[in-house]
């Protein structure tokens, strides 16, 4: 009967990697994706202002509008502001991994004994 190891992983599969010849051109992408994000939630918040485009139907889609842009949950706003903080936090799990992968390759240089020409 075999048994079951109830010891840890020797690796933690969690962690974020990432190729450092990769990692400066998907920053610079990830910012440049910050940059539109935010303007789209510039433009989502000038539909927030409610808009007088007369009674009936159009009164409606002007506050539809209006909600659609800041309201409360759900709201363009509310959506793209979360992206942005994700896009953020993606960019610094790549700082750290290249930071990480950084030290580590410096710490294996200065382990290299260098002999000869």
């Amino acid at each position: 009967m075999s048994e079951v190891s109830t010891a840890k992983p020797r690796f933690d599969l969690s962690g974020f990697a990432v190729a450092p010849e990769l990692a400066a051109d998907a920053h610079v992408k990830i910012s440049a994706l910050q940059d539109v994000v935010g303007q789209m939630v510039r433009e989502a918040k000038v539909l927030g202002r409610t808009v007088p485009l007369g009674g009936g139907y159009a009164d409606r889609v002007g506050k539809f509008m209006a909600q659609y842009g800041i309201g409360a949950e759900g709201s363009a706003v509310e959506a793209l502001t979360a992206f942005g903080k994700e896009l953020e936090a993606l960019k610094n799990r790549i700082e750290k991994a290249l930071a990480k992968y950084t030290r580590q390759d410096e710490q294996a240089a200065a382990d290299v004994d260098c002999v000869g020409g």
